[in-house]
């Protein structure tokens, strides 16, 4: 008699044995259910799961997404690498013959050879076997990685060219040198080129001409283009990244002129010779340029009549450069966290500019720029600093700037934005002495302005560099807001402005009014009364403190602001004393505040 421990047991290891087929599920599911999966899975888990079952064997070997990753880089034992490639090659080459007999579909081959060592060099000769037996299966998609030899360099089989099932193709060559052949990839629509070194100056307009139906194209970590052209009428979208484009004795060009094109990238980019680009793409809709570096004189110039949105970020620029947009359906555009070291010159012409944001710019002498050479010609743009941005932008109407440099006083800043209507402003102050008057349209201004600097003392605070150079900028700034219709601002440019003024600017149209103070908010509020002198509509009055400010309980406070007590009415205080309204009489606030300030 059994005892029931053991009884127990058997009746586990029987009801686990049923659990596990009942719940598998997989095994159950038809093939082309299991090829899909098979399609998410890597090169080894795809063959482990072929060591399961019969079936999985053969589902492995017939499934259309062929996966073979091998690495020959790890390891010191060269007898087991030379085990290790027979075996790998063999294998290789037992899936692909029998996929050609069956005369099943491939949709992809992907073959990855890690190896820097020459015994175990796979070479380009056994890979482009194994990518002929491809072809004849009728390849969609084909992804290799090999290391070539910087020497030999690497061609694709013919029989790629032409192929009419192949859709992608994805090249990584480990930084090896590879040619196209005279040939054309008619069917293919997305190319992708890693780790490429290229040595063909008409690159560009070789795919342009043989790609008839090329939809994307990537290029990454791709070296030695020293010329790129592209007149492509099919390309939709274009991704270039961590690409050189190296020294030449003639001045390296990049124009992209296709039709199609909807969607262009730049990232992470040396133009040391490059500094002309042209880019004429009705089709275009989004430009990003972001970590990229420009070594020389660099003008670019956008013609793309969809164009809606243009980024330019984290970029460096180490000489002058001009930026010229005529982009007739660009509703934004941004420039942040670049560095300039020269002048730099935006002119963005658009019906339908709505934002323009500017954050974080810095203009710095980067020492990398002295292995560059000096600039052929110059740009001339009226007198001024050499260190400067130009903006010109006749129908923008939001502006958002952001500067954080804590040298941005030697930050001159133009700005030609006759439609402006809503500005926002914050960080460290630049000079403001080139803004242009021309803001007539302005109606909402939110100002946050104040240096980064600390001090010890208000003497000290008082030498700053920062308020000496703004004195005479801060006048200008305010000119620059005076037609403004609601104003939120902090107290400190006005602060710096009457230390050396004593007549307030008249904000004639300003209703609305938003200040924002910090430190003792009774030592402000002798200028906060001179600034209220120049306000003959003012309607509505916030003032938010960042402490607790027991004289915005103040009974009197209407009068200590040198208003009109009649005028005005204190509608509110902040229980926590750190934020007041203050509201006007309805039909008094004008000639009340107007006698106030003849009084005084």
């Amino acid at each position: 008699m059994e005892s029931p421990l053991k009884s127990m047991a058997m009746s586990s290891d029987q009801d686990t044995r049923v659990l596990a087929c009942t719940h598998d599920r997989l095994s159950g599911l038809p093939d082309q259910v299991i090829y899909h999966i098979f399609s998410f899975l890597g090169a080894n888990d795809t063959a482990r799961l072929g060591l399961v079952s019969k079936r999985f064997k053969k589902l492995c070997f017939s499934s259309p997404y062929l996966n073979f990753v091998a690495d020959f880089d790890s390891g010191s034992d060269h007898s087991c690498l030379r085990t290790r490639y027979t075996d790998f090659c063999s294998y290789v080459d037992k899936v692909l013959r029998s996929r050609e007999k069956t005369g099943e579909g491939l949709i992809r081959l992907l073959v990855h050879w890690f190896c820097k060592q020459r015994r175990f060099d796979i070479g380009g000769s056994v890979v482009n076997s194994w990518v002929t037996v491809a072809t004849r299966c009728g390849v969609e998609e084909l992804d290799m990685l090999v290391h070539v030899d910087s020497l030999r360099g690497y061609s694709l089989p013919d029989c790629v060219y032409k192929c009419e099932s192949l859709r992608a193709l994805k090249l990584n060559l480990q930084m090896g040198r590879f040619s196209f052949q005279i040939l054309g990839f008619d069917w293919l629509k997305d190319l992708w080129l890693d780790s490429v070194t290229m040595g063909d100056k008409y690159f560009g307009q070789r795919i342009s001409d043989w790609c008839k139906c090329l939809k994307r194209l990537t290029l990454e970590n791709v070296d030695g283009i020293s010329d790129l052209t592209m007149t492509s009428s099919s390309l939709e979208e274009l991704e270039i990244s961590d690409c050189r484009f190296p020294n030449s004795f003639f001045d390296g060009k990049f124009n992209i002129s296709c039709s199609s094109l909807k969607v262009l990238t730049i990232s992470r980019c040396q133009f040391k010779a490059l500094w002309h680009v042209n880019l004429n793409c009705r089709s275009l809709e989004n430009l990003t340029v972001q970590d990229s570096e420009f070594g020389r004189f660099f003008v670019c110039k956008i013609d793309c009549e969809s164009l809606e949105t243009l980024e330019v970020c984290g970029s460096n620029f180490l000489e002058a450069c001009q930026l010229l947009v005529d982009c007739p359906s660009l509703i934004h555009a941004m420039i942040s966290s670049c560095r300039f070291a020269n002048v730099c010159f935006l002119n963005i012409k658009s019906s339908s500019l709505g934002g323009l944001t500017l954050s974080e710019c810095k203009f710095s002498s980067l020492e990398i720029g002295s292995q560059y050479s000096k600039p052929i010609k110059e740009i001339k743009v009226g007198a001024g600093p050499c260190r400067r941005i130009i903006m010109k932008a006749e129908n923008l109407e939001t502006l958002n700037v952001s500067s954080s440099d804590a040298y941005s006083y030697e930050f001159p800043l133009s700005i030609s934005a006759p439609k402006l209507k809503d500005l926002s402003w914050t960080g460290d102050p630049v000079d403001f002495s080139y803004l242009n008057q021309g803001m007539v349209s302005l109606l909402n201004a939110r100002i946050h302005i104040k240096p980064t600097c600390r001090h010890r003392s208000e003497e000290s605070d008082r030498r700053c560099k920062h308020s000496k150079s703004l004195i005479y900028c801060a006048a200008k700034f305010l000119q620059c807001l005076s037609e403004a219709r609601s104003l939120s601002i902090n107290t400190w440019p006005i602060e710096i402005f009457f230390m050396q003024n004593d007549s307030p600017i008249v904000f004639k149209k300003l209703q609305n009014l938003v200040l924002l103070t910090n430190g003792s908010f009774a030592d402000q509020i002798p200028t906060i009364a001179s600034f209220l002198r120049g306000l003959p509509n003012l309607r509505r009055l916030i003032i938010r403190c960042e402490q607790i400010s027991h004289e915005l309980s103040d009974p009197n406070l209407i009068n200590l602001l040198g208003l009109n007590s009649r005028s005005f009415n204190l509608t509110g205080v902040g229980q926590d004393l750190k934020n007041v309204n203050i509201e006007a009489v309805q039909g008094q606030a004008q000639s009340c505040v107007q006698n106030a300030g003849k009084r005084r």
